[in-house]
């Protein structure tokens, strides 16, 4: 049976996705993989050479990559669609197609962060890489521009608190 990846990173877009992947597995009886990719923190400053983080902050990535994965299966299955994750460590947007292509997947579903070009330039767009590499089709499922300022809002007032 084919299966449908749900790629999160936990962030507000995910989140939006998540909802996506969901129906689209029960309406089409697919199985639903949910994937966390994280990456060891990389210190970088001028004029001095990368250097990675303490151990205890790449187990800190980890965790957070573990309980964000979690957390999406929960709410697969809270709302009836069985789910699976994995957790796996590397370029995000490579490890999502590797994914699927190594496990056959029927449409990968991913959020968008909706940044400017100028940030995109910056950084780089892990939804754009994946929909040029990618080996099925890839659903990306944007957030509207109310949506981002309300998330902004209710992450600025948690950490006010």
């Amino acid at each position: 049976m084919k299966s449908i990846l749900f790629a999160t990173d936990g962030s507000p877009s995910a989140q939006k996705a998540l909802g996506e992947a969901i129906e689209l597995a029960k309406d089409t009886g697919s199985e639903l993989h949910v994937l966390t990719v994280w990456r060891v923190p990389v210190l970088t400053g001028y004029g001095y050479t990368p250097a990675a983080y303490v151990p205890e902050l790449v187990e800190d990535e980890k965790r957070r990559a573990l309980q964000v994965a979690r957390a999406a299966v929960a709410a697969a299955e809270e709302a009836g669609a069985p789910a699976t994750y994995e957790l796996r460590e590397g370029d995000a947007a490579a490890e999502i197609c590797a994914f699927a292509l190594e496990n056959h997947v029927r449409m990968i579903v991913m959020g968008a962060h909706g940044w400017g070009a100028f940030r995109r330039l910056l950084v780089g767009s892990v939804s754009t890489r994946v929909l040029h590499d990618a080996p099925c089709p890839v659903l990306v499922v944007r957030m509207q521009e109310h949506e981002l300022l309300r998330e902004a809002a209710k992450t600025a007032t948690a950490a006010a608190s």
